[in-house]
């Protein structure tokens, strides 16, 4: 299973939108907020019997999730949304059929 370091990430998102590191946290903690709001994040150690249904990510809802909670323009979220998902296409985290690649994540100090 991959790993996403979200130091990582945010660090990056704050290079290639030019951002404060400060910026891009917070995007990723409100996003991560959202996720959690949504069923995208799960617990991979829990016990199951059957696999979760897949739970669907409605970007405009995201996105004003996002404006709302972390108190950013809507034109700024989605400029750091679509540098993460580049991120994520780079990184193997989203595969060719634009299929989220199973992955763990966490926050990682190099």
């Amino acid at each position: 299973m991959k790993y996403l370091d979200l130091i990582d990430l945010t660090r990056t998102l704050s290079e290639q939108t030019g951002c404060s590191l400060e910026a891009a946290d917070s995007f990723v903690r409100t996003q991560d907020l959202y996720f959690d709001k949504v069923g995208v994040n799960v617990d991979p150690d829990a016990a199951s019997l059957t696999s979760p249904e897949p739970a669907v990510v409605d970007d405009a809802d995201m996105i004003r999730y996002i404006v709302e909670n972390a108190g950013m323009a809507e034109a700024f979220v989605r400029r750091l949304a679509d540098a993460e998902r580049d991120y994520m296409e780079k990184n193997g985290f989203i595969d060719a059929r634009s299929n989220f690649v199973p992955f763990v994540k966490g926050r990682n100090k190099k």
